[in-house]
């Protein structure tokens, strides 16, 4: 039921936040122009995520003052107000690379105190100064992912909704099989990114009339990888690899073949598998559509590796290869 409700506030407050934000965006001329690499044709607001991200702190902040709790919260909150506040300046100008970089890993060094010395990623079998830096620096690539992965309408709202069911799922599930319960807050702040991803997807969906921006993507790819790491760290790395397999597969196929052509890969592009069939349909929500059933198998695969996970990982796999030959064969059609 807290889930429940969660949710429904994190929407109100989402959707009003999206629906203000883009009328002041809009007289601000804070507008996201069309260039050779984009997918849209007019102007949009650009600078969304300040509603969505906003609306999570805002919920964050007030559940750790009611309840006076913010030894463990505290570790989230300020690497995500710091995140939003240089990729808002990043939206707004340029911050150098470098700056942007430092701040991803600061934030991803700082918010790993969340988890206990206990808590490793690979169970014990590298050193933990060695585990902890791996899941530092991949916790700030997965932000970056994130970030190169909005491309077009809908497509990052979506893939939140899906890291956060996936993990409200598998918490579910493990209470029904009476094993070792995730950390409670997990849960908390998974619905609260539920009801904010989907508050600003009613005006995101295509055709979209606000974009996220940076301030938006950055800091949902932290929160999302909060989820994730929650997942590995308190239940097994497996089913958090399922669930944001596809994004981790295009993600990765779309990086290696633009390094092997010699590309510039910090610089905006529309090579990625879900980018040429949007351009090729002329259809976003026609691809995120593909996207949220894909996403929704490789939630059911992550819960069935609760109980077998080496076939459950051959059966994401198989998925997510499916989707991506889906999304090439639209491309081509």
């Amino acid at each position: 039921m807290i889930y429940l409700v969660l949710i429904a506030v994190s929407f109100c407050l989402s959707w009003a936040g999206t629906a203000v934000l883009r009328r002041v965006l809009a007289r601000r001329a804070m507008l996201d122009q069309p260039n050779e690499r984009s997918l849209h044709t007019v102007p949009v607001p650009r600078g969304g995520g300040l509603a969505v991200v906003g609306t999570v702190a805002v919920l964050m902040i007030a559940g750790s003052a009611w309840h006076n709790a913010w030894s463990h919260s505290l570790f989230l909150i300020l690497p995500l107000l710091a995140l939003m506040a240089v990729s808002w300046l990043d939206d707004r100008g340029s911050v150098a690379p470098v700056v942007r970089l430092a701040v991803h890993l600061l934030a991803a060094l700082t918010a790993s105190f969340i988890f206990l010395p206990t808590q490793m990623l690979f169970d014990g079998a590298l050193p933990f100064w060695l585990d902890r830096m791996l899941m530092i620096i991949g916790w700030a690539w997965f932000m970056n992912l994130y970030n190169f992965m909005d491309g077009i309408d809908g497509i990052t709202g979506v893939q939140t909704i899906s890291i956060s069911l996936g993990t409200i799922v598998l918490i579910v599930a493990i209470g029904l099989f009476g094993a070792k319960l995730i950390d409670p807050r997990t849960g908390i702040y998974a619905a609260m990114l539920i009801g904010a991803a989907a508050g600003f997807l009613v005006l995101n969906w295509h055709p979209a009339k606000i974009f996220l921006g940076d301030i938006g993507s950055v800091p949902l790819g932290f929160l999302a990888g909060f989820l994730l790491l929650s997942v590995a760290l308190q239940v097994s790395l497996i089913p958090a690899l399922i669930i944001p397999l596809y994004y981790l597969a295009d993600s990765g196929i779309t990086l290696v073949k633009r390094l092997l052509r010699g590309e510039k890969i910090w610089q905006a592009h529309r090579q990625h598998f879900y980018q040429q069939a949007a351009l090729r349909q002329g259809r976003h929500d026609v691809v995120v559509a593909w996207i949220i059933g894909g996403n929704l198998l490789l939630i059911g695969c992550a819960t069935a590796a609760l109980v077998a996970p080496w076939l459950a990982l051959a059966a994401g796999i198989t998925v997510t290869a499916t989707l991506l030959f889906q999304l090439h064969r639209m491309a081509h059609s």
